[in-house]
């Protein structure tokens, strides 16, 4: 009886302090580790699971806050979620590799006259119902490869300044959009009109 004692107050000790390493080479773990996992032809698979929406838990169970740090992958298309690796902020779901909501895109009000865009604008929304509408383009204190969507929900063309590297699209025309993105220099081709986002 004694040795019984004895033995499972070891295994309990043990138990409080261990590390786990599971997969090839288990006998070196990184001294930082609780649990390892080490493989040259394994990986990791992650719970599947088909979430409805970033701000649902289901069909995980329990809380977003009890969920703070999961993993799973999901596997459908629904709301505003896609098949990938989502990971769980205690308060939503979010997929690796996107952007947090601190980085939303920054939406310019709606402009019907002459605009002067700003470094910080994301996406500007134009209605052009009168002739001659100037829109000009911030050349200082904005990163190379920065893009602007522009959408152009009204009648009229809108002129650009200055005039992107492409000189025979120099007009936003009206019911269209476009994404301007930033070369550098701050003369005519210092922007240049692309397709998408």
């Amino acid at each position: 009886m004694k040795k019984l004692i004895t033995s499972l107050l070891l295994l309990a000790g043990l138990g409080a302090s261990a590390q786990v390493k599971v997969g090839d080479n288990v006998t070196t773990l990184a001294p930082g580790s609780l649990f390892e996992m080490e493989s040259t032809n394994k990986g990791l698979l992650l719970p599947r699971v088909a979430l409805t929406n970033t701000t649902a838990i289901l069909p995980v169970l329990g809380t977003h806050a009890q969920a703070t740090g999961m993993a799973v992958y999901n596997t459908a298309t629904a709301g505003d979620v896609t098949p990938g690796i989502y990971s769980n902020d205690g308060t939503k779901w979010v997929k690796a590799g996107a952007s947090s909501a601190s980085t939303a895109l920054n939406v310019t009000a709606n402009q019907t006259g002459n605009y002067t865009a700003l470094a910080t604008d994301d996406i500007i929304l134009y209605t052009a119902n009168a002739a001659g509408l100037l829109l000009t383009l911030p050349t200082s204190g904005i990163a190379v490869g920065k893009k602007i969507y522009v959408s152009n929900a009204g009648s009229q063309d809108i002129q650009l300044s200055p005039l992107p590297r492409e000189i025979s699209q120099q007009y936003l025309y009206g019911g269209t959009g476009t994404t301007l993105i930033y070369l550098g220099g701050t003369g005519a081709g210092s922007w240049s009109q692309q397709g998408g986002y």
